[in-house]
């Protein structure tokens, strides 16, 4: 009798000291923004600024290339620029000054489901849209190389490329007591 007793203390014990599994955390996808369009913009500055996503007609690339029309007008006190993805007339958002007003809502960068790992900078891909020189695409291709929704819309269309704008506004900095200039970029991707 004393050995079942012992076996069952020892049975026990065994049991009771097996350590616990600790699950990795789920990621509840729910929370984050399901991508639904075949066109996006981000607005990027020293981190991700907004994110907007389009569902156009059209998406046709030129030789892999982005069609994009920028038409400039002016009221004599501002220049307004529209931006277009051609063969829609649809304005993607237009810019007057240091404002932009896009036609879509924007998704909060928090609701950007972000990846362990990041998609592998290839500079031939990016298509400037204006004549532009010394961006540093490593640096901003670091701010969006992990969202879930870029790496979604590279495999969707591997050779089309990325548009970029670099772009610059005048902010009032409280702490100098004048306006600073500030780089905004502009990055554009079709699926």
């Amino acid at each position: 009798m004393k050995k079942y007793k012992l076996l069952l203390i020892i049975g026990f014990l065994i049991i009771g000291c097996k350590k616990d599994k600790v699950n990795d955390p789920i990621i509840e996808e729910d929370n984050y923004y399901q991508s639904s369009g075949n066109l996006l913009i981000l607005k990027v500055s020293n981190k991700l600024g907004e994110a907007y996503e389009y569902n156009l007609a059209s998406t046709e690339l030129i030789n892999d290339s982005l069609n994009i029309q920028v038409e400039n007008n002016s009221d004599g006190l501002y220049q307004y620029s529209y931006w277009k993805y051609l063969p829609n007339s649809d304005t993607l958002f237009w810019r007057y000054s240091n404002n932009y007003t896009f036609s879509t809502a924007s998704i909060e960068p928090e609701k950007l489901l972000q990846l362990e790992s990041e998609i592998v900078l290839d500079t031939s891909l990016f298509q400037n849209i204006f004549n532009q020189s010394n961006i540093d695409y490593a640096s901003l291709w670091s701010k969006v190389s992990n969202l879930e929704i870029v790496k979604t819309f590279r495999n969707a269309s591997p050779n089309s490329k990325i548009g970029i704008s670099r772009q610059v506004i005048n902010e009032f900095d409280e702490e100098l007591g004048f306006g600073v200039s500030k780089e905004i970029f502009i990055l554009i991707f079709v699926k």
